[in-house]
């Protein structure tokens, strides 16, 4: 069994697996990375991808391989936009492949220490991802400091081709704690993941069986936005699936049949399909793309639809997504379903929710943007406005910042902190 574990973590094999981490707040690479704007132009080489959206890469082929290499068969090729590029995730976000880290290497921080090797010879067996998140929340004129998650995944490509592997375990927090600690036991507070996966198939097709994130969607690094959060897809989100998929080249399209969320009572898991398929270009980066949910449990019935796009005009990088959600109780009377009381905990009521991102990334390894949310369900009509920095100061390690501002229904003023660490071994 895989535990996440750091330098201060503290592991009693004497009481049932405890496991404590003491993070600190991630503010000063924030007033770093802003005096790289002081100190680079903007005529400077751009960054060419943040996982905000992959599609800064889209007329570089450079990013993913060497140049010059011969045209391969069709059946045969690889080249992607979509997150399967660059991610072992087929779906977006987590540990990288070799793709993904010849590209953190190659083009993707601010300093580069050497040439990585071309991912078609990288022999490597063990690929590494560290998550961390810590959140400060100020209400009224009192401020609460607690770290929200700490996350390990582990890839093993034991043939180094074709076959995946894929183990992870998370610790959650909650307001008020000062380190991360739960029991094995405590399904609320620690969660495992595993992912078994064949790819690199004729037109880039893959099937995997997993236990994780649902298919639905952008899968945003910032899973607390709206669009993730109030859809029940945030970082507490789990479901047993199979799934296949394909990308070959500019269109792209996967499914999901979903057994429902293991560490749910059997009464509440959501259990259905979900599907995502879209078209991502190479001419100022440009995607469309839609996804589609059906699912319910003993209690309630869930469909959404989502629609997005995106476009990179220069250095900016311009990006949209609409959610419509339907919520239905099951054995239900009309009066019932017009008064929204939650038939299931976790389950979030109908809504609308839009999200708008404007970026620059312009400057090395840096990438500066803002984005404007609005919630409308039969409990809120509220507004967050959200600045950010993303900054990949050396391959390997990428740190967020975001500070958020939240008005209508509630006033919320945060702020959010975010380590990613990777390895390639």
């Amino acid at each position: 069994m895989l535990a996440p574990f750091l330098s201060s973590a503290i592991y009693s094999i004497r009481k049932p697996p405890t496991i404590r981490w003491k993070p600190s707040l991630l503010h000063l690479c924030l007033a770093g990375a802003l005096g790289l704007v002081v100190l680079l132009t903007a005529g400077a080489r751009p960054a060419a991808a943040t996982p905000l959206i992959a599609l800064q890469v889209s007329n570089n082929c450079a990013a993913c391989h060497k140049p010059g290499r011969a045209q391969r068969p069709v059946l045969s090729r690889r080249c992607t936009l979509d997150c399967q590029g660059c991610h072992i995730d087929p779906d977006g976000g987590g540990a990288r492949n070799q793709w993904g880290s010849y590209y953190s290497q190659d083009q993707l921080a601010t300093v580069n220490f050497f040439q990585p090797e071309d991912p078609l010879q990288d022999q490597s067996r063990f690929d590494l991802h560290y998550d961390g998140r810590i959140l400060k929340r100020q209400i009224d004129d009192t401020q609460q400091t607690f770290p929200m998650s700490s996350e390990l995944t582990l890839r093993v490509r034991p043939f180094v081709n074709y076959l995946h592997l894929v183990a992870g375990a998370e610790l959650f927090g909650r307001v008020g704690d000062q380190s991360l600690r739960a029991l094995r036991s405590d399904s609320r507070r620690y969660r495992e993941k595993y992912a078994v996966m064949v790819d690199n198939l004729p037109l880039n097709t893959f099937v995997r069986a997993y236990r994780g994130q649902p298919l639905y969607g952008l899968r945003h690094p910032n899973h607390s936005l709206w669009i993730r959060e109030r859809l029940g897809l945030d970082q507490f989100a789990a479901t047993d699936a199979v799934e296949i998929g394909s990308t070959p080249n500019v269109p792209f399209a996967k499914a999901s049949y979903m057994l429902g969320d293991p560490y749910a009572a059997p009464e509440n898991r959501q259990k259905g399909i979900s599907a995502q398929a879209g078209l991502r270009g190479v001419t100022l980066g440009w995607h469309v793309g839609g996804s589609a949910w059906e699912t319910a449990s003993e209690k309630t019935r869930i469909s959404m639809r989502s629609l997005d796009f995106g476009l990179k005009p220069w250095k900016f990088i311009l990006m949209g997504e609409r959610n419509w959600r339907q919520v239905t109780k099951v054995d239900a009377s009309p009066e019932q379903q017009d008064t929204w009381e939650s038939a299931a905990p976790m389950v979030f009521p109908s809504s609308r929710i839009d999200a708008w991102t404007v970026a620059f990334a312009g400057i090395p390894g840096v990438t500066i943007g803002h984005v404007s949310e609005e919630l409308h369900d039969s409990l809120n009509a509220s507004q967050r406005r959200s600045i950010f920095i993303n900054f990949h100061p050396v391959p390997f390690v990428q740190l967020e910042i975001w500070r958020r501002f939240e008005s209508g229904s509630n006033h919320l003023i945060d702020t959010l902190g975010v380590l990613h660490l990777y390895a390639d071994l």
